[in-house]
């Protein structure tokens, strides 16, 4: 992931911000705290529930914890994260852009694009960044939270 030492570092600050150590975070997202560890360290990418944990928890931007933005925009009011493939599905309907020119332009496979659509499997975070460059759109937006 290219935004991975970014993301390690904007979760670092949030961390610090609301005095959490990496032990306590871990245990309240319901994480592994080897796999939180790698997080924090930049070796791993979180998964897709742990991302949503993340932001959730600390009700900030996506975009921010992805190195997208600037600011965690923490006072923001976002909207509980929607099922992916719902979401997914109605950006596609909303921007008139295809399914095939995503596969095309995005360099996606049409069995990843329908786990997605379908609800059977979730992005990861580079994909998130991918899905929300193709639309044009924020990752929040993407996510349903806007």
């Amino acid at each position: 992931m290219d935004n991975l030492s970014k993301l390690s570092e904007s979760l670092k600050e949030l961390m610090a911000e609301h005095n959490l150590n990496q032990v306590t975070l871990a245990e309240k997202l319901g994480t592994g705290r080897t796999k939180f560890c790698d997080i924090l360290n930049a070796k791993n990418a979180p998964n897709y529930k742990t991302f949503i944990s993340i932001i959730e928890y600390f009700n900030c931007s996506a975009d921010f914890l992805l190195g997208l933005t600037e600011y965690p925009q923490e006072n923001v009011n976002y909207k509980p994260v929607q099922p992916f493939g719902e979401r997914l599905r109605q950006i596609f309907a909303d921007s008139r852009k295809s399914q095939y020119q995503f596969v095309k332009q995005s360099n996606t496979s049409w069995s990843v694009l329908h786990g997605w659509l379908t609800g059977k499997t979730s992005p990861s975070a580079d994909n998130l960044i991918k899905i929300a460059g193709f639309f044009d759109c924020s990752v929040d937006y993407l996510l349903g939270r806007l």
